[in-house]
Order: C-alpha cells, then sequence, then structure tokens
C-alpha cells in the first residue's frame, strides 16, 4: 500500500502531512476541511475540461456503402481508426465515430475499395478415361489310345475365336479371346458469380439401386424368413463449390468439385470423386486442380488354360476462371 505525500499551504509555513491511501481522503476532510474540497472541485473541473475537450475533437458521420457489405469493409478499416474511434455497420451503412483528419482518411480508404466487384465465369471440366483389356487362351479335348484316353472339358464361351485339331478319334479345341475396352467421358459446368462471394452448383439424377432384404415374421409361432426384392433411389450428383478472389489478372480460388458415379466393380455401390484446394493462375487459363489415377490387374489360371485381365482408370479435374462481360 503505497502513502501519498500532501503539501498543505498555510499562511506562514509548510506543512507535509502523510495518510495511508485507503481512508486519506477522510482524515484530509477532519484535518483540512476547506483544502479537501478546493481540490476535489478542482479535479471535477479539469475531468470536464477534459471530456468536453475530447468531445470536441471527434465526430460522429454514417457512410452509406455502394457495393460491398459493412461485414467485408470493417475488417479493411477497423485497423485504421484513431485511438479511441469506433466502426460499426448497420443495413449497408458504415457509423464512424472519430476524428475529423481521421475520417477523412477512413473516406479515402473506402473509397478505393467499395468498388463495384467483377462478374466472373468459372468453368469446371472433370473428365474420367477407363481403359480395361482382357486375354485368355485354353486347350481342350480328348486325346488317347489302346490304353487309355485322357479328356480335358473346355468352357463354353462365345467369344474369341477357335481352332480345331482332329485325327481319328482324338480331338483338341484352342479357344483364344483377347479384347479391349476404352470409355472416356466429360462433365464440364459453369457458374456466374460476382468475385469474393462463395458460390454452388449441383446436377445429378436419382438411379435405382436393387437389392434383397430378409424379412422375418413369425406364423403360428414359428419364424419364417422370407427373401424380399427391394428397389431404392439414390442420388448422383456432380458440382463444386467455389470462392473466387481477383488481384489484377490473377485469380485465387478456394474450390471443392465433387463427382458421384455408379460403381461397375460394385454392385450398387457408387464411386466418389472429390477434393478441396485452393489454386491460383491467370484469367482465362485453365489450371489442373488434381487427378486419380488407378490400375489394376488380375490373372487365372485353369488346367491347361490362363486368363489375364487389366483396368486402368484416369480422372482429372480442371478449372478455368474468366471475366464476365
Amino acid at each position: 500500500m503505497g502513502i501519498i505525500l500532501i503539501y498543505v499551504f498555510a499562511w506562514r509555513k509548510l506543512e507535509p502531512v502523510s495518510y495511508l491511501f485507503p481512508d486519506m481522503p477522510n482524515r484530509i476532510s477532519v484535518i483540512h476541511p476547506t483544502i479537501f474540497m478546493r481540490a476535489l472541485f478542482t479535479a471535477t473541473m479539469l475531468l470536464c475540461t477534459a471530456a468536453i475537450a475530447f468531445a470536441q475533437t471527434t465526430v460522429v458521420e454514417v457512410i452509406p456503402l455502394r457495393y460491398r457489405t459493412a461485414q467485408e469493409m470493417i475488417p479493411i478499416l477497423q485497423p485504421m481508426l484513431a485511438r479511441d474511434g469506433s466502426l460499426s455497420g448497420f443495413q449497408g451503412q458504415l457509423i464512424v465515430r472519430t476524428t475529423p483528419a481521421n475520417l477523412e482518411e477512413i473516406k479515402r480508404i473506402l473509397a478505393s475499395v467499395d468498388t463495384a466487384p467483377r462478374q466472373l465465369m468459372i468453368t469446371v471440366r472433370q473428365d474420367a478415361d477407363i481403359s480395361s483389356g482382357r486375354s485368355s487362351a485354353q486347350v481342350s479335348g480328348s486325346v488317347g489310345g489302346d490304353h487309355g484316353r485322357v479328356t480335358v472339358p473346355g468352357n463354353h464361351d462365345s467369344r474369341g475365336g477357335t481352332a480345331v485339331l482332329r485325327e481319328g478319334d482324338d480331338r483338341l479345341r484352342l479357344h483364344v479371346i483377347e479384347g479391349s475396352r476404352n470409355e472416356s467421358s466429360s462433365n464440364t459446368q459453369s457458374l456466374r458469380v460476382m468475385e469474393g462471394r462463395e458460390a454452388f452448383v449441383s446436377i445429378g439424377q436419382s438411379v435405382p439401386v436393387r437389392g434383397r432384404e430378409v424379412r422375418r415374421t413369425v406364423v403360428g409361432g414359428q419364424v419364417v424368413e422370407q427373401v424380399v426384392d427391394s428397389t431404392q433411389y439414390r442420388d448422383i450428383a456432380t458440382g463444386f463449390y467455389v470462392l473466387p478472389r481477383v488481384s489484377g489478372d490473377r485469380v485465387t480460388l478456394d474450390i471443392s468439385p465433387q463427382r458421384e458415379s455408379l460403381s461397375r466393380q460394385v454392385p450398387g455401390g457408387v464411386s466418389v470423386q472429390s477434393m478441396v484446394t485452393t489454386v491460383s493462375g491467370r484469367l482465362g487459363e485453365w489450371m489442373e486442380i488434381g487427378g486419380i489415377g488407378q490400375d489394376a490387374s488380375g490373372q487365372q489360371s485353369v488346367l491347361l488354360g490362363r486368363s489375364v485381365s487389366t483396368t486402368r482408370d484416369s480422372r482429372r479435374v480442371q478449372v478455368k476462371v474468366d471475366e464476365a462481360p
């Protein structure tokens, strides 16, 4: 606890008087009531004068916004305010309380940033290339003599080519299958949006997914199981979310594209391609934001035969931003 030293002016001499801080006003008012009242009056007047002076140096003004929102402008202008100033927004307007000089500075900054946002056309292209191949060869037939005969059955696949050799009762059959399939698809979506604004677009369809379920019921005290075919519809959608920001001829995108398709490997399954990223590039240029590649191969061997299959799945996503007229 501190000690405050007060010099009391009297007619003949200067008397130093010290008191502990908590009860100092009471003791002064008892010993020197006139001096205490004068000091209190002087302090009050000084505070009132300071408050009036500060009020005279601050102004309040309501500034209407032309293109931007208050939520966009406040983070930009807040660091520019004077020390005791304040800034708030209400229904497309800024309410500023600050000094006159600082208010003029705020207005100059606002005039340079409260401009019409650009209209942008964002195009997302999602490509998929799927190729598969299969090759198989099998020998079957029957060969024998007086002491026995060996027979190797073959399959009854009508695809491919077959060569048959016969000599007497002997018969050899060579069955060969060689095939490939290539499938390509491209999905393009475009969306018009203002810079600095979020946008989302999605298109798709509901597809039937068939399945089976087992239903159990109690009949006559016994549990009876019944297999029932069912059909459910599932939404398959393709779209993207995007937030563009433009600086000069360069654009920065927060983008999240997604593509769904029915799976060829899993009946009733859905293949999903999605990503979340931030990219930057020039206006009017295609930017590749991601891709997926998958290779699969398998082989199967049987008596006097072999089958080999390969699958390649390649997907990529590109985006382009143009300034709309």
